[in-house]
């Protein structure tokens, strides 16, 4: 499961916590190294709350990271895809990495960006995947 950089900050002030424990226990999870800079940034300077990011750094601990470089077999096609994907037509292609490293790994991504609708690769919300995790139970 691929996951942005909106839910592990979501993780780290403690509305998906239990979420991430769930997830992990159910498939791995990835990200980028650009998402996890951007959650510190978020968490450091956006929230004002840098005392969270040890929070953050245990979570990320439990969290396979790849670096953007190693995806740019797929970052242009990404790219592309965000940027004409029918939901969003705002031509935004700024997670093209999360787009891409779910390609790269045969993966869904877990996020609450709407901007990877229309691409052809699941995205599931927080409780969309939390009420799925239950109903494999």
């Amino acid at each position: 499961m691929v996951i942005d950089a909106a839910i592990l900050v979501a993780a780290t002030r403690g509305r998906s916590s239990a979420a991430i424990l769930d997830v992990a226990a159910a498939a791995a999870l990835v990200t980028t190294d650009r998402a996890v800079e951007e959650a510190r940034r978020r968490v450091s300077l956006g929230m004002n709350r840098p005392d969270l990011l040890p929070v953050l750094e245990s979570i990320i601990e439990g969290v396979t990271v790849v670096p953007v470089a190693d995806l740019a077999g797929h970052l242009g096609d990404a790219q592309l895809s965000l940027r004409d994907a029918t939901p969003s037509r705002n031509g935004s292609t700024t997670d093209a990495h999360v787009l891409a490293l779910a390609w790269d790994v045969d993966g869904d991504i877990w996020s609450t960006d709407r901007d990877f609708a229309g691409t052809g690769t699941p995205v599931w919300s927080t409780p969309n995947l939390i009420r799925a995790l239950a109903d494999l139970r």
